[in-house]
């Protein structure tokens, strides 16, 4: 599995957590292609729900990388960083725009 992980783009007065979800090898990579190619969405191949593993967002009990037990974050916090609480949007979010890293199994 891998690894994908939003920064949350913090501001002197508030830190938020990075936060994470699990996707199947490679899918995430094919996903931002496709989607950088600019299709119209009647033209993805590759659906979300192929490339996570589960719609469950993750962070870290430290808040940073790998460091900590992982563990769902409020909604609340989910809603100031993505200023949603739609899983489907913010997953989207996260593979677009996340760092992915390797296979990583906790």
């Amino acid at each position: 599995m891998e690894k994908i992980v939003y920064k949350a783009h913090n501001s002197p007065n508030q830190h938020m957590p990075d936060v994470f979800i699990l996707a199947e090898p490679g899918m995430a990579q094919k996903y931002r292609a496709q989607k950088t190619a600019k299709n119209d969405d009647s033209q993805q191949t590759i659906a979300l729900v192929d490339v996570v593993q589960s719609y469950d967002i993750f962070q870290t009990t430290t808040g940073k990388g790998f460091e900590g037990k992982a563990v769902r974050p409020a909604k609340a916090d989910l809603h100031s960083l993505f200023q949603t609480e739609d899983n489907n949007v913010i997953v989207e979010k996260i593979i677009l725009e996340g760092e992915i890293q390797g296979a990583h199994v906790q």
